[in-house]
This record gives structure tokens, sequence and C-alpha cells, in this order.
């Protein structure tokens, strides 16, 4: 049954009291879109009362819930609705499936390797296809930036002044690289093709490796070292006699 919106407040129009919180008035609105979402209800009266009600909840929050507002929006005619779905860097890289959910309920959404922020994903929810736009979250001291990945690559100051192999972990895998000698600080390495895997005729991104260069108790030890070698090799002196004081240095045999 339609609310008379203007003999109404949003509070009324959504069933809840006038102080409740606006956590509650999201989760009164999300049970009235469940039933009366013009995808999952035909009838007209049912849009009716999800757009009193959607109109209701701007009106309490006051834009609060504009993420919530995007997905709620009812889609012009002959289109498809879209929703928001946040996936981790292991998902992007590898693919898989993911949980997500919005007032018309939840899906398992299948995500192919490979996928960057902005592509849009299709799903079922009941019988409800939606569209799911993709946002890869950074995590883990991973960072994405379009197809590639950048981190941290922490070294000791010998690492770094030494270079060598190190092992690094990435969401595809270790990897084992060659750090060049005399590595500093702040230095970003590349390694080609080991970000984002190749997709939708888009080529695989890059590693970025910032490298972040730390003293460790070893370091301190080698450089104490380094500098007692540096002190024996330094060439001697012929010893000089020193006269004592109040002696007069002609006097010195």
């Amino acid at each position: 049954m339609a609310h008379d919106s203007a003999m109404s407040s949003p509070f009324a129009i959504l069933g809840i009291a006038p102080s409740t919180d606006p956590r509650a008035a999201k989760a009164a609105f999300r049970a009235v879109a469940k039933a009366y979402h013009p995808d999952i209800n035909s009838d007209p009266a049912a849009r009716q009362r999800f757009e009193e009600a959607r109109e209701a909840y701007r009106a309490i929050t006051r834009g609060a819930a504009s993420a919530d507002i995007r997905l709620n929006t009812t889609p012009p005619p002959h289109t498809m609705a879209e929703i928001d779905l946040e996936i981790s860097i292991w998902i992007a890289v590898r693919g898989g499936s993911v949980k997500g959910s919005c007032p018309l309920g939840k899906a398992i959404v299948r995500i192919p390797a490979g996928t960057r922020t902005g592509d849009r994903v299709r799903a079922c929810i009941g019988k409800t296809e939606v569209t799911c736009v993709i946002r890869v979250a950074n995590c883990d001291g991973y960072e994405v930036e379009g197809g590639n990945i950048v981190t941290p690559l922490i070294l000791s100051a010998v690492q770094a002044k030494a270079g060598g192999v190190v092992d690094v972990d990435t969401p595809s895998g270790r990897l084992r690289i060659n750090v060049p000698k005399a590595t500093l600080d702040g230095d970003r390495l590349l390694v080609a093709g080991r970000g984002l895997p190749a997709a939708k005729g888009r080529p695989a991104g890059d590693l970025y490796l910032d490298i972040e260069v730390i003293e460790t108790i070893t370091d301190r030890a080698v450089g104490a070292l380094e500098r007692l070698l540096a002190l024996a090799r330094r060439p001697r002196r012929e010893n000089k006699v020193v006269p004592k004081p109040g002696l007069d240095p002609s006097q010195v045999a």
C-alpha cells in the first residue's frame, strides 16, 4: 500500500521513529527495496512505494549515504542496474569468485584474472541481471595503478650496497630478482610484465618495487668492522719522540 508522501514524514514512510539513527534508516530502506524495487515487483504501486522510500531515506541521511543511493537508483527503462563491487588485488591478479550484495539481494560474482578498476562484470541477483562496476582495493602493502602494481622492497644497507638476488612476494607468486649494486633509498626497480595479467586485449601490467633501505644491527656491525679494517690498512708514520712538558725540544736526544 502506498503512503501519502504529502502527509507522512520521512521516518513514517520508512516505518521508523524520528529518533532513529541513519543506520536503522538504511536497514529500513533496504527492506523496502527488497520487496518493492521495480526490478523485483512489477506492480505500479510498488514503484511508487520504492520511490517514496528512497526519497525518505535521502531526506533522513541528507546525502550521507550517497554510495547507497547510487546503488539503489532505479535505472531508466531498458538499461541494466549497476552496483559498485570492491575486490582485492589478489582476486584481480588471479581471478576468482566474490560475494556481492545490494538492496536487490546477494550474488556470487565471477571475476576474470586481469580485471582492472572501472571494468564491468555482469551477474544475476535472482532473475535480475546487474552490472558490477569493479574497484580494485589497495591492500597488504600493494597498490594498483591501472594495470601496474607498486609495492615497497625493504633492503638492508649491506644488500643495497652490494646488490644481488633477493626473493620478493607478489600477488602472482614469489619472484627472484637481481638488485643492482649501489641501489639507493627511494630508487624504483621495474619488473616488466608482473603486474595485473593481460585481459580484454590489454597487455600485462608491470611490477614496480620502491626501495626502502634500513640499517640493521648486522649493518652496524659490518660498518664497525670496515672502519677497523680501514684503520689497520692506513700507512703508519715513523714514531716520533714527544718531549716531556717543560723540556726544550732541542735537548731531546
